[in-house]
């Protein structure tokens, strides 16, 4: 037995209450001489009796309620093993190390490696165990039936994670290998700083019966830190250059005010530095003054004054000028004067992105022209066939975009495999005498649409349709834009990785006064960015998301050209630790896990190194928040089955609190010395009234 505030103890002292009252009032044996008696009373000799102990029972049960108050106080606790766990044989151990970013915060990531090695170093010669290396996910790190020495050096090969800290994965990991152990002893070691935020009970995870789960905490309750979380990048294409205004926001999550200084550098060399005053437990944005946008994509970085967690002092961005989107738009052998006209001049002056505009007739049209291209417009032509039509098929299975206005011309005469894919295409609406339709429904969800659900961002019931052609949808098409008769107007169909899309009406003011209205260039924007996949260039990733290569043609097409959009060329990508890695831009290989912080570097096989494109990669902002969590939580969660402990598994925190708290002995102590107190005072009142005259 043990104590938890083994200091109460000093109140038993209070049991010698009672004898030194009787040693006090007994009777003394010493003799006064007085020359006459006549003035004293004469004791009767009953009175005596009284100052010696007559109901030793009665003393008893004062001095043992006394006892039982105090241990109640003192709050007991026993120190031993459930009955139903082996304590000998060998033991099967798993060791969850935790490397997220979070772990190098003032030198926990060597504690860690430390605490692993000291729990290698107490295996015993049937012992066996397991190294798990956890971040965002976890991974074993140990061959199975690996001796301690190669364990330790799996130990110190070890190396600290950019990623978040989730707790999840390991835990998960480790119970399966825990579930396939034959050996009678199971244990499992978390070592870990224990961030709150990495943590999210799952039910599901629950360790096998006999489980001894550990953990080693080294995280603490009064952590602080000053991280970068975020840098945005704000143009100005007013002037005859773009300009770039870099902001940078920094938190600080300790209790004190700081005073650091924050730095820029662009392409590897600091351009400007600025002192911060950063609030406690607060946030504060620093802007530095603008620059000019480099002529190519360049690195960039915001550091500031290194602290306990140096990883989220510096953010990592990159700047580029914005790439075009190539659009071909190809017209009938004969076109109306200026039938592209109003289409090519929205798109000519679109900004980010801006777009490529080139025009070609059908009659011209050979398989090279789609080389390079996102976005194809059949501006009231049929889909070509042959080599220049199998050329086109490829390039929307590879990610293309292909807009198909099919206008007064002639579809029933079109090819068959491409009519299979459009909606049907039926005679055209005439509406001159009904003064035109308009579009009545448009779905404001979608991203075509969804920039004119704000107030006053446009509105398309001013424009005006005189004619468009009657089209009925297939299955596997979304309407997303209907005339006030209920007929589609904009239909969307996905074929292979691309996109393909039918505008009922024409692009030109021939059947429609559209083009004359504000909401046509916004909407031949968002068309042509929709329909040609552009995705935003994105300055800076997180460690752990996924770069997919087939939806960042902006990375991809300066290794590409001349080889069209759905080219399976192999590229290199370089990771910050100089790791090399083949991948292509859509087959196989073109979804990459960026797990390094820093500077990744896209290119060709032929571009040499430094010449290709740079990724910025940033820890996991999440990781700055230091807030911990009680590692109790964690053991509980997955020893536990339906918030009840599980039978047969031991949980071993190394805290007399946990143990105390689960027992709870002090309340059968507590109840048992008021018993004892109800039981003293009915005998004492038996007692007083059986001796009273």
């Amino acid at each position: 037995m043990n104590f938890l505030a083994p200091a109460f103890l000093a109140g038993l002292a209070a049991i010698a209450i009672p004898v030194i009252i009787h040693l006090i009032n007994r009777e003394r044996k010493v003799v006064v001489e007085f020359p006459s008696l006549m003035f004293l009373q004469r004791i009767p000799y009953r009175s005596v009796r009284r100052q010696k102990i007559r109901h030793l029972l009665l003393l008893v049960l004062r001095c043992v309620a006394l006892a039982l108050l105090v241990a109640a106080f003192a709050r007991p606790f026993f120190e031993r093993r459930r009955a139903g766990i082996s304590t000998t044989g060998a033991r099967e151990v798993v060791i969850l190390l935790d490397r997220s970013s979070s772990m190098g915060y003032a030198g926990r990531w060597a504690k860690a490696k430390d605490a692993a090695k000291k729990v290698v170093n107490g295996l015993t010669a049937g012992d066996r165990a397991t190294l798990v290396l956890f971040a965002s996910d976890a991974s074993v790190a140990s061959e199975p039936m690996a001796t301690p020495d190669r364990i330790v050096a799996a130990i110190n090969a070890a190396k600290l994670s950019a990623e978040g800290t989730r707790y999840s994965s390991a835990l998960k990991l480790a119970s399966q290998i825990i579930a396939s152990s034959t050996l009678p002893r199971r244990e499992v070691v978390v070592i870990s700083d224990f961030q709150k935020i990495g943590w999210v009970n799952h039910n599901e995870i629950v360790f096998p019966q006999g489980t001894t789960v550990t953990p080693v905490d080294l995280g603490g309750a009064t952590s602080s830190d000053v991280a970068v979380s975020q840098v945005t990048t704000d143009r100005d294409s007013t002037a005859e250059r773009d300009r770039v205004t870099v902001a940078a926001r920094l938190i600080n999550t300790g209790s004190a005010a700081k005073s650091i200084a924050a730095t820029l550098a662009i392409g590897g060399r600091d351009v400007q530095t600025q002192r911060v005053a950063l609030p406690a437990s607060g946030v504060q944005q620093v802007a530095f003054a603008p620059i000019a946008v480099p002529s190519g994509a360049t690195k960039g970085v915001v550091r500031i004054t290194p602290d306990s967690l140096e990883q989220d002092d510096v953010l990592n961005f990159t700047i580029a000028p914005d790439e075009a989107v190539p659009v071909l738009i190809v017209e009938p052998s004969s076109p109306r004067e200026n039938q592209s006209l109003f289409l090519s001049r929205a798109l000519s002056i679109g900004d980010r992105p801006s777009f490529r505009i080139d025009q070609k007739r059908i009659d011209a049209l050979t398989p090279r022209d789609f080389d390079g291209r996102a976005l194809i417009v059949l501006d009231e032509v049929a889909p070509p066939t042959g080599p220049v039509g199998a050329r086109l098929r490829a390039l929307i299975d590879g990610g293309g975009g292909l807009i198909v206005v099919p206008g007064g011309s002639r579809t029933e005469t079109w090819p068959a495999e491409w009519r299979a894919l459009l909606p049907t295409i039926g005679q055209v609406v005439d509406r001159t005498d009904d003064a035109g339709g308009t579009l009545s429904s448009v779905d404001y969800a979608h991203p075509i649409f969804e920039i004119f659900n704000a107030p006053r961002s446009g509105d398309f019931s001013t424009a005006r349709f005189y004619r468009y052609r009657a089209l009925t949808p297939q299955t596997g098409t979304t309407v997303l834009a209907r005339f006030d008769d209920g007929s589609p107007a904009l239909v969307e169909r996905l074929v292979g990785r691309g996109k393909l899309l039918t505008w009922a009406s024409t692009l030109d003011s021939y059947w429609t006064n559209l083009p004359l209205q504000p909401v046509f260039l916004p909407f031949v924007h968002q068309l042509g960015k929709h329909a040609g996949r552009y995705a935003d260039p994105r300055p800076w990733y997180t460690a752990g998301d996924v770069l997919d290569l087939s939806r960042h043609g902006e990375l991809t097409a300066p290794f590409l050209a001349g080889r069209g959009a759905d080219s399976t060329t192999e590229l290199v990508l370089d990771a910050p630790s100089g790791a090399r890695e083949r991948v292509t831009a859509t087959g196989a290989n073109h979804m990459i896990t960026l797990r390094e912080q820093g500077f990744y570097e896209l290119r060709g096989r032929d571009t040499p190194v430094g010449g290709g494109r740079p990724i910025a990669v940033n820890v996991d902002p999440t990781e700055s928040d230091l807030s911990h969590l009680d590692p109790r939580d964690v053991v509980v969660a997955v020893t536990s089955v339906n918030g009840r402990h599980e039978p047969g598994s031991e949980i071993n925190t190394a805290t007399p609190q946990d143990q105390e708290q689960r027992q709870k002995v002090w309340w059968y102590l507590l109840l048992g010395a008021l018993l004892l107190m109800g039981v003293e005072t009915m005998l004492s009142n038996r007692l007083s009234k059986a001796t009273s005259p």
